[in-house]
């Protein structure tokens, strides 16, 4: 690309130069030759003074070596000066009474003749070499190409410094496109300050930043759904296992609990898959009494088999909202598990009204032991965090424009903060 920049401007100025200058020198040429001429013909007229004022015996002026003047009779011979000794055609024009200027052979000739009482008495006859005028043209024209390299050599350098500016920011974009298709999603490009490059500069970054996020979201997806899922496996394991080493009358009830984990892990699928392809909402109001009735009949039994009660309290002056169902079901699955796992006593799930926007507590008699800045890291390799599944809980609240705070660390309350629907 630099070297077509390059190529191109070089071009571009030569060609500038060569409609410019080739009119120029011949103008330049003609403007010398038409000069040269003038010239001779001011010294003919001269010599025509003088010997118009000194008669046949007066002495021509004195002339530049390469000029020579010359002074004939009416029968065209040379009386004094220099030149032909026999007059040549000009000569010959001039004593018909005309004022001649004119080529003969090598030289610029002008001759003018010596008016009498009836016709021309004697010519002046004055000449002067072609060559000297074409070594000036050729000096001139030598100056010219001169200048016509210097421009050039100058537009070469400032094609470089062009190129080497154009091609830089370009060259930044095909090497953050190259990182980028090897997977380094934190690439960026830097601003070069030329319009069209930043754009797509710009353009690029906000790529980069879009499929950052959506690996960032899909990685998130694997490590939530692993979560979300190893829990009721785990439980329908211990089960089963449990019933194959029980009594035989205890392995239709235990089938049967199976049936019901299957059931709510098939619930689960299907609730993550909706939330991670952004399933359209029908604006319908979230179901907060069948919300409720599915959190007694899942978690009353698994609680009941700690010797855990569990209690679910719904307002009446509680407001609709149209929260996604499957978010909402979700975080609370994550917010019951962690009671179950984590904490003691009686789980409380409360849905109130909270100035207006609908708030859902859910707590136990026990002690997290740590504030709402740390409660919610999402545990990596460089940094420790408590519970994946509750980063995910306040990152499925956030996508439904609400807010999963803790609002009491002894006894554990986690407060699920949703906007009201709006009512007509």
């Amino acid at each position: 690309m630099r070297r077509r920049i390059v190529s191109l401007s070089v071009l571009a100025s030569m060609l500038a130069i060569s409609l410019f200058g080739i009119p120029l020198a011949v103008g330049v040429a003609r403007y010398l030759i038409a000069d040269e001429r003038a010239e001779l013909e001011r010294m003919a007229t001269q010599a025509t003074l003088a010997v118009v004022n000194g008669g046949a015996g007066a002495v021509l002026p004195e002339t530049e070596s390469d000029v020579f003047l010359g002074l004939y009779d009416r029968s065209g011979r040379k009386i004094r000066g220099t030149g032909p000794e026999v007059g040549d055609e000009p000569v010959r024009s001039a004593l018909g009474g005309r004022v001649t200027s004119t080529d003969s052979g090598s030289d610029f000739v002008v001759t003018i003749p010596v008016a009498g009482d009836e016709s021309a008495i004697a010519v002046v006859r004055a000449a002067e070499s072609r060559w000297e005028v074409s070594g000036q043209i050729g000096l001139t024209w030598l100056l010219m190409l001169g200048t016509a390299c210097v421009a050039a050599g100058l537009t070469w350098l400032l094609a470089r410094r062009q190129a080497r500016r154009l091609a830089l920011p370009i060259e930044d974009l095909a090497m953050t496109a190259a990182r980028l298709g090897e997977g380094d999603f934190s690439v960026r490009t830097r601003p070069s300050g030329i319009p069209e490059v930043d754009e797509a500069g710009a353009a690029l970054n906000a790529t980069a930043a879009r499929i950052n996020g959506l690996i960032t979201r899909e990685r998130a997806f694997s490590a939530d759904a692993s979560h979300q899922l190893r829990t009721p496996l785990t439980g329908l394991k211990l089960r089963l296992e449990a019933a194959l080493d029980g009594p035989t009358a205890n392995r239709d009830r235990a089938l049967a609990q199976a049936i019901e984990t299957v059931d709510r892990l098939e619930d689960t699928i299907r609730d993550l898959l909706a939330l991670a392809r952004d399933a359209p909402r029908q604006g319908r109001p979230l179901d907060v009494a069948a919300l409720t009735e599915e959190i007694e009949h899942t978690w009353h039994r698994d609680l009941a088999a700690h010797s855990r009660p569990l209690r679910v309290r719904v307002e009446r002056d509680a407001p609709p909202s149209t929260a996604s169902s499957p978010a909402v079901r979700q975080i609370l699955a994550v917010l019951l598990d962690n009671a179950s796992r984590h904490g003691s006593g009686t789980v409380t799930v409360t849905v109130r009204d909270a100035s207006g926007a609908l708030a859902l507590d859910v707590s136990d008699e026990g002690d997290v032991g740590a504030e709402d800045t740390e409660t919610f890291f999402r545990r990596t390799p460089t940094r420790e965090g408590h519970r994946i599944g509750l980063a995910m809980a306040r990152t499925l609240a956030e996508a439904e424009n609400g807010r999963l705070t803790l609002t009491a660390s002894s006894p554990t309350t986690f407060t699920l903060l949703l906007p009201a629907a709006r009512t007509t």
